[in-house]
């Protein structure tokens, strides 16, 4: 396996960054490992990465002799020999040997190979070597070393439970020795064990903590029956402890680690039986019961009531009587250690409000419902410079007469295990390598604001970076990174007047939590600001990248009823916005391929195009300047056999957006190109237009179908009109031409529906070989009482005739408008009217009675 020698000329050209380069240090060496045989192999480069072995490792035993229990398991675990386990990316683990030249740690780098048979190759390298530290490490080192120096015992099981270490508190606590602890790392697996498994409810608990990911703080009493325990005393086999078990989770968000804190409750207890005896004990003798104050190594305290307190009054009243009139009587030198104090005289005679706790009502309330004790009741104290402690209290009343005379207590502090808690807590709840809140910190708040009553709207805006990976592939991984970590600053730069959650959801996506909208509208506005940030250059060191992003909305509560349906919608939208190149999207059931809607409409809009459920509505079209009707316009309709009638905008949307959407269009043209020529033949010589969707325009077979739909009929193609959007013209403009060109060449008619509404340039619409602008019915409605309504529409008819084209208005609904369209002299014009869209039936009717046929 020795590596191949370059020439200088060539190892000028190197990058620092590529394979090539690091293989060529001295302290990188490259193997390969043979599963099926056990072999290993190593290059030349073998005696620099493991200083003191100076031969290398034949063999996966000879390489084991010099591992721990738990680094042997780690390692089969990541170069397995499972055959479901095909994944070719990159893996890596990091294990300890020892050797004369004494403890040090190496990293084992590699991956399939393209071989049949199980091979993995790669390079390993010194634990400090740049290639052994890929940004999560960072944050794993931080969460080993808070580990180590925790004086709280605590345990390490990887995601199935595994044992993969044990701090210096945990040996201290079982009187376990490290060699002994080390025999239980790789072995013990907290899973399957037997006396656990046995206890009630444990096995549910624990699949809680193991599979879906929740924490866990549990009470617990366990017999110490193993062999390792063996030296123990009869007295000490059983152990009170309280068990908190917390997930760490990696980068992506999956289960990683399961941290364990072990604390001996048996202390507690006896230092609470200790605490009712001396209480007794103290009556009978003052002298001992000083002595007792004095000497603890915890905080003890005793209260006075003055005027003692009726237990007959409301809860209420006695808390507020409580804050008055207690004061403190007696105390040992811990207290006054505790509380920052000179000595206990210092504090003899304060009253509560002066002892400095931040909800000291609160703890007064628990105290009294609690029957007069508290065990173990967690208060904050705030310094005069607003510095916090953490303790814990645990008091008991004294009840004389049903009066509350005083109350003795002892105090704890635990400042130290909550800051080295909320340090785990938020490793656990924010990203390594951006320092953001990651998607379970997220998850988190979006069930608090679905469990919140207050009525308010939500967004959440899904973002995704476009062409991510090209900047990861061309400047490598660090620079990505570097990106990644300036994504965040920027997006919060822009909600300064916006209040919400930044989070990044794993790889280049991104998620903003908005908790209070006004509306949809403000959320896109929003969206919109963000887009324009993150547009704007990225100065990485070694380049400057300028960036897009795609961003997919939601609202909450009304378009989803939890987070996972939340999270999900978004996705779909922000994959819409992407695939449609239109930068956001707000989620509709019409984009999302997977809502069980969708599926079902599919399915049962084929259904209707085979079975002939479908039917043709027209609408008529007229001349304003000879009064005269002169064709139709061909609208789909679909009368379900079960459902009754569908709206078109409940199924025309999602036929646009799958393949349905050809043959939906080639049954309407089929069908209103032959009752064109049914009219033709009975002497009513009209035209008919049909409405094409932006995949039509972009079927370059669609010319072909035309044409021989129109020789089948024998059709004059003048006699069709084709409508199309702007906006379907502008999702391919280049194709959609040529389409629209082969079209405009059969001699079909062509116009732009809904004109106004989309984005077209009129650069643009100088090239389209259409003939008739149709103006979008909001302009029209509203002209008479709006005078920019008004303005927008004089401009357009003005606009269109010095293209030479002729105007159609849609939505006309009376005569006055019929009268100022003519005025300013609209072409045609459509709408209720003149005539509402009708089935074949009716057209005769509609003839015979209006005003714009011929009689």
């Amino acid at each position: 396996m020795n590596s191949p020698s370059l020439q200088p000329s060539e190892l000028e050209q190197l990058s620092p960054l590529s394979l090539e380069y690091a293989l060529l240090a001295p302290d990188v060496a490259a193997w390969r490992f043979d599963v099926n045989s056990a072999n290993l192999g190593f290059s030349e480069e073998f005696s620099s990465v493991f200083p003191g072995f100076s031969q290398s490792f034949g063999s996966l035993s000879e390489l084991f002799n010099n591992l721990s229990s738990a680094d042997k398991y780690v390692f089969l675990q990541v170069f397995n020999s499972d055959p479901v386990d095909c994944d070719r990316g990159v893996r890596a683990c990091e294990v300890k040997l020892l050797s004369k030249a004494g403890e040090y740690r190496v990293r084992f780098i590699g991956r399939l190979t393209l071989h049949k048979q199980r091979q993995y190759e790669g390079v390993v390298v010194p634990s400090t070597h740049w290639l052994a530290n890929p940004g999560v490490e960072t944050s794993n080192s931080l969460l080993s070393t808070l580990f180590a120096e925790n004086p709280i015992a605590c345990l390490m099981t990887d995601a199935k439970g595994v044992l993969l270490q044990a701090n210096s508190a945990f040996e201290k606590l079982f009187d376990l020795s490290s060699r002994k602890a080390s025999l239980a790392m790789g072995r013990y697996n907290l899973l399957r064990d037997k006396q656990l498994l046995t206890m009630p409810e444990m096995p549910a608990l624990l699949q809680k903590v193991y599979c879906t990911g929740e924490t866990l703080s549990v009470d617990l009493t366990y017999a110490l029956d193993h062999k390792l325990f063996a030296h123990l005393k009869q007295e000490n086999k059983r152990i009170s402890l309280r068990a908190s078990l917390l997930p760490v989770r990696n980068r992506a968000g999956e289960l990683e680690r399961v941290l364990i804190q072990l604390q001996d409750r048996t202390r507690e207890e006896s230092v609470r039986e200790i605490l009712l005896q001396q209480q007794r004990a103290l009556q009978e003798s003052e002298a001992s019961y000083k002595a007792f104050i004095a000497n603890s190594s915890e905080a003890i305290w005793c209260y006075d009531m003055v005027p003692p307190i009726s237990l007959d009054d409301s809860i209420e009243l006695q808390v507020e009587l409580m804050a008055e009139n207690a004061r403190l009587s007696q105390g040992n030198k811990m207290l006054a250690t505790m509380l920052r104090a000179e000595s206990v005289q210092e504090l003899i005679g304060q009253g509560l409000r002066e002892s400095g706790s931040t909800r000291y009502v609160f703890d007064l309330q628990f105290f009294v419902k609690n029957k007069y004790q508290m065990i173990d009741h967690d208060v904050i104290r705030e310094d005069s410079k607003g510095r916090r402690y953490y303790f814990q209290i645990s008091c008991v009343g004294v009840i004389e007469n049903n009066y509350l005379t005083r109350v003795w207590g002892t105090t704890k502090d635990v400042s130290v295990r909550k800051r080295y808690e909320q340090k785990l807590e938020h490793i656990s709840f924010h990203d390594s390598l951006t320092g953001l809140p990651n998607r379970a910190y997220i998850y988190q708040e979006i069930e608090r604001f679905y469990a919140s009553d207050e009525e308010k709207l939500g967004a959440l805006l899904f973002i995704d970076l476009d062409r991510f990976k090209e900047i990861n592939d061309t400047l490598g991984h660090q620079v990505g990174d570097r990106l990644l970590q300036l994504i965040g600053p920027r997006i919060q730069s822009e909600m300064h007047e916006t209040h919400g959650i930044v989070a990044r959801m794993g790889g280049d996506e991104f998620a903003i939590f908005l908790p209070k909208i006004r509306n949809q509208q403000h959320a896109v506005v929003f969206a919109h600001c963000i887009l324009d940030a993150l547009r704007l250059e990225f100065n990485l060191e070694v380049f400057c990248a300028e960036i897009s992003a795609s961003i997919g909305i939601v609202l909450a509560p009304t378009q989803a009823r939890d987070v996972n349906e939340l999270m999900r919608f978004a996705d779909v939208a922000m994959y819409y916005a992407k695939e449609q190149m239109s930068g956001i999207a707000v989620y509709k059931p019409e984009i999302d391929p997977h809502s069980p809607k969708r599926l079902a409409m599919m399915s049962e809009l084929g259904r209707a195009i085979r079975e002939d459920q479908l039917c043709l509505y027209y609408q008529p079209k007229v001349k304003l300047d000879s009064k005269t009707f002169y064709g139709f316009e061909a609208l789909l309709r679909w009368n379900h056999p079960e459902l009754g009638f569908v709206p078109p905008n409940e199924f025309i949307p999602i036929a646009e957006v799958t393949s349905l959407i050809h043959p939906l269009t080639a049954w309407v043209l089929e069908k209103s190109i032959a009752q064109c020529c049914l009219w033709h033949s009975q002497g009513l010589n009209v035209s008919v237009a049909v409405n094409l969707s932006a995949r039509n325009l972009l079927d370059e077979n669609m010319p072909k179908l035309v044409r021989n739909l129109l020789q089948k009929y024998g059709l004059p193609a003048s006699s069709l009109e084709l409508e199309i959007t702007e906006s379907s013209i502008m999702s391919d403009p280049a194709r959609a031409l040529r389409v629209l060109q082969q079209l405009h060449d059969l001699g079909a008619q062509l116009s732009i529906d809904d004109f106004g509404t989309g984005y077209s340039s009129l650069a643009y619409l100088k090239k389209l070989p259409v003939q008739t602008l149709k103006i979008d019915y909001s302009f029209i409605r509203n002209m008479l009482e709006d005078k920019q309504d008004e303005l927008i529409v004089e401009s357009t008819i003005h606009l269109a005739h010095s293209l030479s084209l002729k105007v159609v208005a849609e939505g006309v609904e009376n005569a006055a408008l019929i009268e100022r369209l003519s005025s300013m002299g609209c072409d045609e014009a459509q709408g209720y009217h003149i005539g509402r869209p009708m089935a074949l039936a009716q057209i005769d009717e509609w003839m015979a009675e209006s005003a714009w046929t011929e009689r």
